[in-house]
């Protein structure tokens, strides 16, 4: 059985592509925000050379890590409602990259904080 669907894009699917190159974007930048907010790792060559290492979170980036990740959380919830409320077939998109970012940002975040 063939379906009857119009290839134009409507405003709905237009947004919530945006949303979803938002939300990526969000989290390369919550990556990036990780690498300058961890802890320092000791190496075995700065164990040789007794060089300090820092033990803990630097708090300005881990503080702006935990907003990015918050902002990525709720945008893709916010996307994946978006993407339901528009999908009206069994065949649409799932959009199974928003769930998975979802899932990655929530358990980050838990990391993170605990």
């Amino acid at each position: 059985m063939q379906e009857r669907r119009k290839i134009k894009l409507d405003p709905l699917k237009i947004t919530i592509r945006w949303l979803t190159l938002l939300c990526w974007l969000v989290f390369l930048a919550a990556l990036v925000a990780f690498h300058y907010a961890r802890p320092e790792i000791e190496y075995g060559l700065i164990r040789y050379f007794d060089l300090s290492v820092r033990s803990t979170w630097l708090g300005t980036p881990r503080d702006v890590l935990i907003l990015l990740l918050y902002v990525c959380s709720g945008l893709s919830l916010v996307t994946i409602f978006l993407n339901r409320f528009r999908a009206r077939r069994q065949s649409d998109n799932l959009r199974i990259n928003l769930i998975s970012l979802l899932i990655i940002s929530i358990s980050f975040l838990l990391v993170v904080i605990l």
